[in-house]
């Protein structure tokens, strides 16, 4: 029993019945009475009821495999990026075209140096964040480690 319900005086029953009666107006229809000028008419105010067509099977998305890459400009500056095709984006940094990266335009020739497979775009954008911190000479020796193995 609620504190109200006790200050008040009422028994368990007329709480009860209360609250039963609340609960029964909230699942109620709900209506509207519109006053016309032909005279007074209920309108249901619920939903129309759902369509019944089937519904159709929505496409799985197929979850891309991201890659990060190293291209060395001609004035030997390292550039850091990602992608999920790494020939498309290096040929686009090349031809220095609207999609090309800013810094890379009038710096060629370019140089892929390096590039690992990452996974998810999520977990590229975090390893590119992390390569980017590293000192030139730690990014040298990423490059140089993977030049080492490939022998």
């Amino acid at each position: 029993m609620t504190e109200s319900a006790v200050s008040l005086g009422n028994t368990d029953k007329e709480v009860l019945q209360r609250h039963e009666s609340l609960v029964a107006d909230t699942l109620a229809p709900v209506t509207s009475v519109v006053a016309t000028k032909d005279g007074v008419t209920k309108e249901a105010l619920n939903p129309a009821p759902l369509n019944s067509a089937p519904l159709k099977p929505t496409p799985i998305k197929l979850a891309s495999l991201w890659y990060l890459y190293l291209v060395r400009c001609a004035n030997g500056h390292l550039y850091t990026g990602v992608t999920t095709d790494v020939a498309r984006r290096f040929s686009e940094h090349q031809s220095g075209s609207a999609k090309s990266a800013k810094y890379l335009r009038g710096k060629g020739p370019l140089t892929l140096m390096y590039q690992e497979q990452v996974g998810s775009h999520g977990d590229a954008l975090r390893r590119e964040i992390a390569v980017k911190k590293l000192s030139r000479a730690q990014k040298l020796a990423l490059i140089k480690s993977v030049e080492q193995s490939a022998i």
